[in-house]
């Protein structure tokens, strides 16, 4: 690595020979006066050194190579230097990790945010819907209320009108005359007055109108009926055989008789 190899380099720097310095010194050694020597000798020193020579070359060689292989190449520096994280490139690498979990944080919080939004906006409609219903099943009550007091208050009305009380004698209960919608009313009344308690102290009477009473003066006056009543809202006659008949006020009392 830069900056930490320097006294690696300077051993390896001692230890490498060059070829020029083996050839200097393999010169230097010979230095002298030798005696004259004959071609052939020559020839086969130069063969000599030549060997040695290559010899040496090639342990140099291995010297170098082995030397080398400590030393770190360009590509392996570059490599190494391009691995190295720069103090800028952290900042930019931080900053761009934390503003990645922020946004993704804060997508999260507004999912949750608008489905609770949501929620709460269905239920505060559905409790307006509510709300309304009941405001008019509210306004429904009071209306059939006011229209119950209404009829109650008609009714009352109607009852005093109905209800008349007559004198009667002295210590006794004054008589009250019931005036009823239609003759049909009064019928059903009658009919059901024989399912009376017998414990009543009082009387359930017909009213027995004008037209009636000359209807069964009429019939008493006949020679050929017995006897002539009134009974639950009508009036009866008996002839001298003994047969019932039942007489209306525009009937034609001769023809009935035949």
């Amino acid at each position: 690595m830069p900056g930490g190899n320097n006294s690696d380099k300077k051993g390896d720097k001692k230890n490498v020979q060059t070829v020029q310095t083996l050839l200097a010194a393999k010169k230097g050694s010979d230095k002298g006066n030798p005696a004259k020597r004959t071609h052939t000798d020559v020839s086969m020193d130069s063969s000599v050194d030549m060997t040695i020579e290559l010899s040496n070359l090639h342990h140099d060689l291995d010297s170098i190579k082995e030397s080398l292989e400590g030393v770190v190449k360009r590509t392996d520096l570059d490599k190494a230097l391009n691995n190295i994280v720069r103090k800028d490139d952290l900042e930019t690498i931080v900053t761009s990790i934390v503003t990645k979990l922020v946004d993704s944080m804060k997508k999260e919080i507004e999912g949750n945010l608008k489905d609770k939004t949501n929620k709460q906006t269905k239920a505060v409609e559905e409790l307006s819907k509510e709300n309304e219903c009941l405001r008019e099943l509210i306004a429904s009550q009071r209306k059939m209320i006011h229209e119950l007091q209404i009829n109650v208050k008609d009714n009352g009305i109607i009852a005093k009108q109905a209800l008349q009380m007559i004198p009667g004698k002295q210590g006794e209960h004054r008589p009250v005359i019931v005036k009823l919608l239609n003759s049909e009313v009064k019928y059903r009344i009658m009919r059901e007055k024989k399912n009376m308690p017998k414990q009543c102290t009082f009387r359930l009477v017909d009213d027995v109108t004008k037209s009636n009473m000359e209807l069964i003066t009429r019939l008493r006056d006949s020679d050929q009926l017995d006897s002539a009543w009134y009974f639950n809202c009508a009036v009866y006659g008996k002839t001298e055989a003994g047969r019932r008949l039942k007489f209306d006020i525009f009937d034609d009392i001769a023809k009935r008789l035949k």
